[in-house]
């Protein structure tokens, strides 16, 4: 059998069955966007970790060093924000051609370091090596208070779908550079914006029962928490956010903007769970922050129902967990 057969989170399914446990007290281990530990008082420990390799989550050619080094980092800090947590301190080790150049080496770490400070993050470490592209590592850590700590398993029939932001704009960013489109926005893309303010105001309401952050697509999140809460969905096509620029785009180009948001992936939005006679206050709060705003695009249903979509059309059909896969 081959890992292209089976699919990224089938094998990470089948990797966690055959890991053993020493006995310590992991609160949350594979399954969520990041592990949950033991720490100090009411402080629990997050921890995270992402790999990037280049051609496959980035192109030396369409994106900057800077851009490169900020995007490997707002990956890790966006699994953090999906906790209701805040990020304190990096690890960074770096596969490196030899004939690298140290240009390339300071601009990487200069975006890094910009976005780091950004988040209040510190980088306290990590390793180098010589590689034949650029491999890059990052181990993230994260505090959350134990009451504010957001899993992706609690959702509860009858709660809202809620979502940050808009969705597909990293996708459109993507379309843009690949048919090297003019006059529209790939900051989406290449420079991401994690929402760790709206994750940790959204923890702290007291309101949100589960949330994921957009890594893979917003249908694939969505399946990802039904599937943990053992519920299923129901969510409206229409109430998808986009932005004008993916609408712009999507018509450029041919295809359907609905498909940026539910299959792109790297948009970094938090999808979320709340309970339903909190749903504008909720929204008022965050309004009242200055944080992104949040929009509802259903809600949760029991399990036998599955994860359902209804179209533009009004047709209902079956969303399928199809977003970003390493191995198909």
């Amino acid at each position: 059998m081959l890992i292209r057969e089976i699919g990224e989170f089938n094998l990470i399914e089948r990797m966690s069955k055959a890991l053993s446990s020493s006995g310590r007290n992991v609160i949350v281990g594979i399954g969520d966007d990041t592990a949950v530990l033991p720490f100090n008082g009411d402080k629990l420990q997050l921890v995270t970790t992402d790999m990037l390799i280049q051609d496959v989550h980035f192109r030396t050619t369409t994106a900057t060093p800077e851009q490169i080094g900020w995007k490997s980092l707002a990956a890790n800090i966006s699994d953090i924000a999906a906790m209701g947590g805040e990020p304190t301190y990096a690890f960074i080790s770096i596969g490196l051609p030899k004939t690298t150049t140290v240009e390339f080496v300071d601009k990487f770490y200069s975006g890094m370091n910009e976005i780091a400070k950004l988040y209040s993050v510190d980088i306290a470490g990590g390793d180098t090596v010589s590689s034949p592209q650029v491999i890059i590592n990052i181990a993230l850590l994260g505090e959350v208070n134990k009451d504010n700590l957001i899993l992706r398993s609690g959702a509860e029939v009858g709660d809202a779908v809620m979502v940050t932001g808009d969705l597909g704009g990293s996708m459109a960013g993507l379309e843009i550079l690949e048919h090297k489109l003019t006059f529209h926005d790939t900051e989406k893309h290449l420079k991401p914006i994690p929402r760790v303010n709206e994750g940790v105001l959204l923890a702290r309401s007291g309101w949100v029962t589960s949330m994921i952050d957009v890594s893979d697509g917003l249908a694939s999140e969505i399946n990802h928490i039904c599937k943990m809460s053992k519920t299923g969905a129901s969510i409206q096509m229409k109430s998808i956010p986009l932005s004008q620029n993916v609408r712009q785009v999507s018509d450029i180009i041919g295809k359907n903007p609905y498909d940026f948001a539910l299959f792109g992936g790297e948009d970094y939005e938090l999808v979320f769970t709340c309970k339903p006679d909190k749903v504008q206050e909720l929204k008022d709060m965050m309004d009242n922050e200055g944080n992104a705003e949040v929009t509802e695009l259903g809600c949760i249903e029991d399990a036998d129902k599955s994860v359902k979509i209804k179209d533009i059309s009004g047709k209902i059909m079956q969303l399928s967990s199809k977003g970003y896969d390493h191995f198909v």
